[in-house]
Order: C-alpha cells, then structure tokens, then sequence
C-alpha cells in the first residue's frame, strides 16, 4: 500500500508540476518563500534539493500541497491551525487535533492533523537518508509549502476557518471571481492569501529584490529560526490584529497598514526554510 500510495503521489506531481498559477500566500507568495530560501541554501543543500527534485526549484514546486488536497482530503487538515481568538498562545491538545482513532499520548498520537506538527513530521522524514529518494522527494514539497503557509497570518487563526468565513468587499468589491455567472465572494483569508499581493502589482523579480532589501535592512538572516510552534504564535498575534467585521470594505487604508506585514512574512518564511533546509539536507 506505501508503494502505491507513493506512485499515486508522484502522479499528482506529474500533473500539477505546471499548473501553481491555479492557487492564486496564493501561487505567488509561495513562490517568493522558495525564491528567497533557494538564494541562502548551502551548497550541500542545494546540491540535494537539485537531485530530489529532478531539477525543479523550491518555487516550482512551492504550491504543489494545495493541488492534493481535493482528492487526498486528510492532507487538507495539515495546512493550518485554529488558535482561538482569546487565547494566550498555541496550546498543542488544544489548537492540533489528533488523528482519528489515536487516543492522546498513545503511539499513534505522536503526530498530529495541524500545520505545526506536520512540517515536523515531514522534516524528520527528509532529514532520513534512510528512506527512499521518492519518499524524501514528497517530504520537501510539503514542508516547502506548509512553511509558507504558517507564515500567512489566517493559517493560525480559529475565527470564521482562519477568514474565510468573513465575507468582506475588497476596494469596493463584493464578488473575487471571475465568471460573473458564478460569483464568488471576497474573503478575509483569500484578501491575505493574494488580493493585498496582487494590488502591490510586482513581477517575481521586482517583488524578490524588494524582498531582499527588507531581509538585509532587518537582519531576518541573522536571527534565531525559532520553532513551528513559535512561527504559529506570531501568526496567530498578526491575524488578530488584522482582524475585520463581515462586510468591511478592504480599501487603501487597510492595505497601507498591512502589506507591509506580509512582506516580512514573506520574508521571514524564506530565510527560515533555507534554515531548516540547511539543517536537515547536511
């Protein structure tokens, strides 16, 4: 069953290898958490991303998660946590949910269905030179993408599923879709995930110099990493901050007092998944 399971999985790289402009931090978010991880990897590093990825970059592959989870519902759970509102800071048996059937402490129960738990998981899996390249090569897709993804303030939050449940209008806007036949209302979650980044209005490459302007001018290449858990924390706080009622409008103001967040989000996830990277791939 592993092996199928992995022939499956190799599959679905085979066919979403192409297509991360369909998750529009949305597809360019993710890309730029690779681009800035991919220029600070030691040689040892890169030299192995560039094997278990057959010659694809960290941004290539950087929404490659989100392609799986319409079909591999399970790994749905993984991309996010739910912190409450009102509480102090991320609680494990509280905000990580077991996994079905395991009960707490037993050993089923050392991983967990949360995004904190699951860049663990995948960490210890690609820092195995004993495992398979194939298995490896699946580990560093997802902790390129779940990185990214704690770094997006509304994967942290337990209000309304991190945003997404709080309808909003967007400089003016009710509907984000784009066939009129099929309206799509605006989001908190998705006003993060991209909207704010789409009205910056970068290219890649003006968006990662900035970037790197922002890294060197702060020093996020000199800090401390921190932990999963502390990433959370900080998200959590960022969310809660940026929090609006149903049916605000998302105009300028808001996008003043807030891009600049996302940028070192941005930031800060690339230059700790180089981190953790360098780490493990030794």
């Amino acid at each position: 069953m592993r092996r199928v399971s992995i022939l499956c999985l190799l599959t679905l790289v085979t066919l979403f290898s192409n297509l991360d402009s369909l998750f529009v931090w949305g597809a360019q978010g993710h890309r730029l958490v690779g681009l800035i991880a991919a220029e600070r990897l030691t040689p040892a590093a890169r030299q192995q991303v560039r094997s278990l990825l057959d010659g694809h970059t960290l941004a290539d592959v950087s929404s490659w998660a989100d392609s799986l989870t319409s079909d591999q519902v399970q790994t749905s759970y993984w991309h996010y946590l739910n912190i409450p509102p009102g509480a102090s800071g991320y609680d494990r048996d509280r905000d990580c949910p077991r996994q079905p059937g395991a009960a707490a402490g037993s050993r089923n129960d050392r991983w967990r269905d949360c995004i904190v738990d699951r860049i663990a998981y995948w960490a210890e899996r690609l820092g195995d030179q004993k495992l398979d390249r194939a298995d490896r090569a699946i580990a560093l897709k997802f902790i390129v993408h779940f990185i990214g993804d704690l770094h997006q303030p509304f994967h942290a939050l337990g209000v309304g599923r991190g945003g997404n449940d709080v309808k909003v209008r967007v400089f003016g806007e009710a509907n984000c879709g784009n066939d009129p036949a099929r309206p799509n209302p605006c989001n908190l979650h998705s006003v993060w995930d991209s909207r704010l980044i789409a009205h910056r209005n970068h290219e890649d490459a003006a968006y990662l110099s900035a970037l790197n302007t922002l890294i060197a001018a702060k020093g996020f290449a000199s800090q401390p990493a921190g932990t999963p858990a502390q990433w959370a924390e900080q998200s959590f706080r960022l969310a809660n901050e940026a929090l609006v009622k149903p049916d605000t409008n998302i105009d300028e103001g808001y996008y003043r007092r807030h891009i600049r967040v996302i940028d070192e989000r941005i930031a800060l996830g690339g230059v700790r998944l180089a981190a953790e990277l360098n780490r493990l791939l030794k």
